[in-house]
């Protein structure tokens, strides 16, 4: 796991400094050049200069759903029929337009923008602010490589020193990392210029390693103040049999194999399945299971003891052999409540 985090939180970055490198930079010359580009002179046509003739709209087709979208199809003074693109626009028509005269204007063999009723309309070739999506898509990669090389770093250094499964720094870190990939991916479309981006990218990383410090620190002082991971939870008996997600291990018959999947929690005990929709010969928890306390999860637990991160472990007791009962969080009480039941009834 270590070596798989690191290895491709190394490989995102390694692509975001390809992204920021080589097909941004030639993005952001490219809209430079269109930006310098002067008109042609009149009877000359060349590539790199602002070619513009008249032409007639034929047709409009529009493409609504979560992206709306519009095509133009005209044809121009010289003969020519190209079909034009237009992205989302919220801020032109597009109705009626059918017969209209306008002037297109070409750049490097492409149709820019048009002229039509004192406005530009750019069209979905327009060279400004194409280095936008390889700007977000490079932030957000690199803060994903950035967090994941910081997780797997921390997992080498320090996992071994905790006895937690699922221990909370890593947590703290995938959220920063979260917050980071998101500004990654708004920043390049809500300010003007990579630069100002990427110093907005900058004061935010900054807040967003400020915000993990003190994460860190106020947990670490928490944790430090306790004195006991045993997590109070009240027995509820259930009112009726409820299926929860349940693991049992241990060295006692209705632990082991079956003892993983579903459990039965009912007014009068709890009974072990493999599967929700078997419930025939259920292995049912006898009542000499005296439970212990609630916990989260160890690296030191029986293998196969685990129901993912928001699971709590139920130590258990049957005799002197240990017996260990996983649920997640919102049914421990009801597993609690059917076990308790079950010693209730055996007193009777």
């Amino acid at each position: 796991m270590v070596i798989g985090t690191t290895a491709i939180g190394a490989a995102l970055l390694l692509v975001t400094v390809w992204l920021l490198l080589v097909p941004m930079p030639e993005r952001l010359d490219t809209e430079r050049a269109f930006r310098s580009a002067k008109d042609c002179a009149p009877g000359a046509v060349a590539p790199d200069c602002l070619h513009s003739v008249p032409a007639v709209i034929e047709r409009t087709r529009e493409k609504n759903g979560k992206t709306p979208s519009y095509w133009m199809y005209v044809k121009t003074a010289e003969g020519n029929t190209p079909t034009l693109y237009f992205e989302k626009d919220t801020e032109h028509s597009f109705a009626g337009l059918a017969g209209k005269r306008i002037r297109v204007t070409y750049w490097e063999g492409s149709v820019r923008y048009i002229d039509w009723a004192d406005a530009r309309w750019y069209t979905a070739a327009d060279p400004r602010g194409a280095y936008r999506p390889l700007l977000a898509w490079g932030l957000a990669l690199g803060s994903a490589g950035l967090g994941l090389s910081l997780i797997g770093l921390w997992w080498a250094r320090n996992y071994a020193t905790t006895r937690l499964r699922h221990p909370w720094q890593p947590g703290v870190l995938i959220m920063g990392t979260m917050a980071l990939g998101t500004a990654g991916v708004l920043l390049p479309w809500s300010v003007h210029g990579w630069r100002t981006a990427l110093r907005a990218y900058g004061v935010v990383g900054a807040v967003v390693a400020m915000g993990c410090a003190l994460a860190f620190a106020g947990l670490h002082r928490a944790n430090a103040r306790k004195t006991t991971d045993t997590v109070t939870m009240e027995p509820v008996i259930p009112t009726e049999e409820t299926v929860l997600p349940g693991i049992v291990r241990g060295e006692v018959p209705y632990g082991g194999a079956l003892g993983g999947g579903y459990v039965i929690a009912t007014a009068e005990g709890l009974s072990i399945i493999p599967d929700p929709n078997y419930r025939i010969h259920p292995k049912v928890v006898p009542a000499t299971l005296e439970p212990l306390r609630v916990r989260p999860p160890y690296r030191t637990d029986p293998e196969g003891l685990d129901l993912g991160g928001a699971c709590l472990v139920l130590e258990c007791r049957d005799g002197d052999t240990p017996v260990y009962v996983v649920t997640v969080r919102e049914s421990m009480p009801l597993v609690l409540g059917a076990m308790t039941a079950a010693r209730q009834l055996a007193r009777k």
